[in-house]
């Protein structure tokens, strides 16, 4: 259940970017100059999106083999919480800013993705791991449908500069669960 909860929190944060980023940006970029391109801003959301996310995942499990699925989780989550704090503050500032914090966003908040369905897989009893990984799985996405719906509503309430800051409640709820995670997993290598 620890990887479970870790999971619950980081796609309370994931589907909720990748709805509202590109909005953000368009917003933020508009703010700042209504001469820039809509190109620009479409091409920055998928590079913040698409690329960097797919550039996140290969990262993510590649330093996973090497550090744990706990510690990669642990600071894929930190990384992206922190992003999502952050970019609140540069809406309508200095683009380039603005897009590096995105894109850095971008990678860190799906590179942990795989690997909570393969905590559960690894830990899981062999004969409920189908049903283990489908209650993640629907509970992970049922939480989505949360965290995107409230998204505008705070959005008019606060404003961009303070919105996603709601988002980085589940990554570190994630992290508390995680580092719970990771001293299960330390006790089960000893007692192995």
């Amino acid at each position: 259940m620890l990887a479970n909860y870790g999971y619950f929190g980081h796609m309370w944060e994931l589907y909720a970017m990748w709805t509202w980023l590109p909005a953000f940006l368009s917003a933020s970029f508009s703010n700042y100059s209504s001469e820039i391109p809509q190109w620009f801003i479409a091409l920055s959301s998928f590079l913040s999106i698409g690329i960097a996310g797919g550039i996140g995942c290969v990262v993510g499990g590649l330093i996973s083999d090497k550090i744990g699925r706990a510690n990669l989780t642990i600071i894929s989550m930190a990384i992206s919480a922190i992003c999502s704090i952050l970019i609140g503050f540069t809406f309508g500032q200095i683009i380039w800013l603005t897009l590096i914090i995105s894109l850095v966003w971008g990678a860190s908040v799906i590179s942990d993705s795989a690997q909570f369905s393969a905590a559960v897989s690894e830990v899981a009893e062999e004969e409920y791991i189908g049903t283990a990984l489908t209650f993640q799985m629907c509970i992970g996405f049922l939480s989505t449908i949360f965290s995107i719906n409230l998204i505008p509503i705070i959005q008019r309430i606060v404003g961009w500069e303070w919105v996603f800051i709601v988002l980085a409640i589940g990554p570190i709820l994630g992290i508390i669960t995680m580092v719970k995670y990771r001293h299960y997993e330390c006790n089960i290598e000893k007692m192995q």
